[in-house]
């Protein structure tokens, strides 16, 4: 997201899409209490793949010295300096514009931002250690811990909301608009849509990973996270062959699945938030959140009921839902 210095406050301001700047403070983005300017003096705003300034107030507006009169508007480059009214006035220098995008800013003024532009799944600071998962659904950011308990506290997060990782406080920006259209657009594919065929090694040290839905198919690689997804599987499948309904398949203690694979329930959860993100950044318009993995009561399940499961290049298990079309290009 683009923003700016302010040479007089000396901090740097994040630019809403629509940002305005003027002496009226309940009505402006950016307020500047001097006699000169006016109530809503400037506006900056994106349109048309740019970023551009137009001055609205009485006493005019200077872009790297050139006067804008009123209801002129310019684009902006990298490096103009704009100052209100007043040429001489300590100037707002463009640092930035990069096009309007949600994003934590960090609350830090002592040196050059560097915001943290937001997909739909983040580990935060980091995949390999994280200390939080943020993600979007429907059209809300909300915050998860990553802790040891069994159901982690989600927390609905508003526009400038405080978040706190790495030592350090970021302030959550919305810039995005996301309209009717869009939002329906992320509800269209279903995770319980895909069948889930597992891999594995012999020894079962590596998994594996597709997804397919009639011609659609997505290799996910190896990852110690499929590892999570195919006990899960395993568990339905189990259930599906004692002819359990289907809300009652797959269910399965969260210390019981941690002593399965080995690991404590903290390092349980980095997986499975690991497994959230790489299906959120393959599938953009499902809502992998509480699809991928339900939660009920200390337990948790996968939210589909179609798997083939290979070991060694040989199928041993598939579920009823399962198609018949055989993998190629497995490991042998």
């Amino acid at each position: 997201m683009a923003f700016l210095f302010d040479a007089n406050t000396q901090r740097y301001i994040p630019l809403a899409p629509h940002h305005t700047v003027g002496r009226l403070a309940s009505i402006v983005d950016t307020h500047l209490d001097r006699p000169y300017i006016s109530k809503l003096h400037m506006t900056i705003e994106w349109r048309d793949e740019h970023w551009h300034v137009k001055n609205l107030g009485l006493n005019g507006t200077y872009v790297n010295g050139d006067f804008l009169a009123q209801g002129v508007s310019r684009p902006l480059v990298l490096g103009d300096d704009i100052t209100l009214a007043e040429p001489n006035d300590p100037a707002f220098k463009v640092l930035d514009l990069s096009p309007p995008a949600d994003m934590l800013w960090p609350l830090n003024d002592s040196q050059v931002p560097q915001p943290v532009v937001l997909a739909r799944y983040h580990l935060l600071p980091e995949e390999e250690n994280p200390e939080l998962t943020l993600f979007l659904q429907d059209q809300q950011w909300y915050l998860e811990p990553v802790t040891g308990h069994e159901e982690p506290v989600t927390r609905l997060l508003n526009a400038d909301d405080a978040v706190t990782f790495d030592n350090q406080q970021w302030r959550l920006i919305r810039a995005q608009v996301y309209g009717p259209t869009e939002a329906r657009m992320q509800s269209i594919d279903k995770i319980s849509q895909f069948e889930f065929v597992f891999d594995l090694s012999l020894d079962e040290e590596s998994t594996q990973l597709y997804l397919q839905r009639d011609q659609q198919k997505f290799d996910l690689g190896e990852r110690s996270h499929h590892y999570l997804l195919f006990l899960l599987a395993r568990h339905r499948l189990e259930d599906i062959a004692r002819g359990l309904a289907c809300n009652s398949q797959g269910w399965v203690y969260a210390e019981q699945l941690a002593l399965e694979l080995g690991v404590d329930n903290t390092h349980m959860n980095i997986y499975i938030y690991r497994a959230r993100k790489q299906l959120s950044d393959i599938l953009p318009h499902a809502q992998v959140q509480n699809s991928l993995l339900e939660r009920r009561g200390g337990k948790l399940r996968i939210g589909c009921d179609r798997f083939k499961v290979y070991k060694g290049g040989e199928i041993i298990e598939q579920s009823p839902k399962a198609s018949s079309i055989v993998q190629p290009e497995l490991s042998v």
